[in-house]
């Protein structure tokens, strides 16, 4: 069953953009917010389907395991997954840290770059920027490099995705980070769809423990239906925003139940016509701008941010109303 409100993690990001870059905005031209901005095509000539980039945080692991399975067993679903549905070359972001603990986890990130895949940074520890200091953050990020640099040899590796896609609460944060980056070469892999799939991997592996199908069958019903609610809820921000589909970057996660849902998953998207493309591939688009060229002045960085800074009300986000926590304690 699914109802709508804001997530405590989009509404959290919503105010630290706000207060990021009010500055800017409050010096800054006001949009027109009956027309497009400069940077969108003409829905004539947007591509025909829409088009996501799948993209997996937390490699080498996430969230528990269920009994049986192992890191290894997850990844090579989710490749397997990703190959026959002729998914192309897929970002996997990584905090190498779960490596010191558990370094027979290795063979994950060895499988993804076998299987054709690149790996891009999540920090070593999966640091919160907004809880820590600028300077933490930053030692963080530089601490994942030369796992980074040895896994993907010759290959470019700068891409970062935030951790809890925290990107700095106040104006010094916000720039400061977006100025670090810069000079050691990121670019931004930003999110413009998720549906929370975390949620669903701790219960999984506590369900499976308990062998309990019936709430199993609750959690693979309330999955696809959070993805397709979700699905139809971007493409209508994007639509009123550009009145076409921007390319789209799909957070997942590399859990358990990601790995077990992932085929029906990739059906879903195909039924309703979506092309799969690369990050590089999705953030040339004039929407990304901001995340591949940290030097720009701020502007959003999501759709909804893309919004507010038109002063178009924002819709509550569609979210599953399954009681994840207590699920088969």
């Amino acid at each position: 069953m699914l109802s709508f409100r804001i997530p405590r993690q989009t509404f959290s990001r919503l105010v630290k953009y706000a207060l990021a870059v009010a500055p800017f905005f409050l010096s800054a031209p006001i949009a027109n917010t009956q027309t497009p901005p400069a940077d969108s095509s003409s829905h004539s000539s947007s591509p025909p389907h829409p088009r996501i980039a799948f993209t997996f945080d937390d490699l080498p692991a996430h969230g528990p395991l269920p009994p049986g399975e192992t890191r290894a067993e997850i990844a090579t679903k989710i490749l397997a997954a990703l190959r026959d549905a002729h998914v192309p070359p897929t970002y996997g972001f990584v905090n190498g840290t779960t490596l010191e603990s558990e370094p027979q986890d290795l063979p994950v990130l060895q499988a993804w770059r076998a299987a054709g895949n690149p790996l891009g940074s999540h920090t070593w520890s999966h640091i919160n920027l907004d809880q820590n200091s600028l300077e933490e953050f930053e030692a963080n990020v530089t601490r994942n490099e030369p796992l980074l640099s040895k896994m993907m040899d010759n290959e470019d590796w700068h891409w970062f995705r935030f951790p809890y896609l925290a990107e700095g609460y106040t104006p010094a944060k916000h720039d400061g980070i977006r100025a670090f980056l810069a000079q050691h070469g990121y670019k931004i892999a930003d999110v413009t769809m998720s549906f929370d799939d975390y949620l669903w991997n701790d219960p999984y592996a506590r369900c499976v423990a308990k062998a309990d199908t019936v709430s199993i069958a609750q959690l693979q019903s309330t999955y696809l239906a959070a993805a397709a609610a979700n699905f139809d809820f971007y493409r209508r921000l994007s639509q009123s925003l550009y009145k076409r589909d921007i390319p789209y970057v799909l957070l997942m996660h590399i859990g358990a139940f990601d790995a077990e849902m992932l085929p029906k998953l990739l059906d879903f998207y195909r039924s309703r016509g979506v092309q799969f493309i690369t990050l590089t591939e999705a953030e040339r688009a004039p929407f990304y701008r901001v995340d591949t060229d940290l030097k720009l002045p701020p502007a959003p960085e999501d759709l909804e941010a893309a919004m507010l800074k038109r002063k178009m009300s924002v819709p509550a986000e569609p979210i599953t109303t399954i009681e994840f926590d207590s699920l088969c304690r």
